[in-house]
């Protein structure tokens, strides 16, 4: 059971889908209503990551395998903010394969693909009430900039978080 990780393409969305909406349905219980939860229909899900694939974007999903089916994607790309700086849009583990190192492993290669990009600073916004989330950031070498958002489609406080990227930690 090897973990394989590569730049998806659009014949990835199903996974993708399938993945986010299993976070949100189960790992966000207590992260976000149940409201804003069970209005993220499978529509609105493609929606959401039908651009991700987009070929005009600087965006990149990687997603994440084990035995050729599909566990986990992140989203990489510039910061909309401050294009210099690198960004992890999202990262997203199904389940069922939580807890296992596959979300360390991804995030270990979103920041390699970062840095092979030459950004040196990465941002990212992750949900206050996710704990787990955070303290994987933590331990990846991410620290709280004091900004926070609450974006009005998702109804729950999202801290900012940045990295200062050095070879020597990817």
């Amino acid at each position: 059971m090897e973990l394989a990780i590569r730049t998806g393409s659009a014949a990835d969305i199903d996974d993708v889908v399938r993945i986010f909406r299993e976070c949100w349905q189960q790992a966000y219980v207590g992260v976000l209503s149940k409201e804003v939860r069970s209005a993220m229909t499978v529509e609105k899900a493609y929606e959401l990551w039908r651009p991700s694939f987009s070929s005009h974007l600087d965006r990149e999903t990687l997603v994440a395998l084990i035995d050729d089916k599909a566990v986990g994607m992140a989203r990489i790309g510039s910061d909309p903010d401050l294009p210099l700086r690198g960004h992890l849009f999202s990262l997203y583990i199904e389940p069922g394969s939580a807890s296992k190192g596959f979300g360390r492993a991804l995030l270990k290669a979103a920041l390699a693909k970062l840095s092979e990009r030459n950004f040196k600073e990465i941002s990212l916004w992750v949900f206050k009430a996710n704990p787990g989330a955070m303290e994987l950031y933590r331990k990846m070498g991410f620290t709280p900039t004091g900004r926070e958002r609450t974006d009005p489609r998702w109804r729950s406080v999202e801290v900012e978080m940045l990295h200062q990227l050095t070879t020597s930690q990817i």
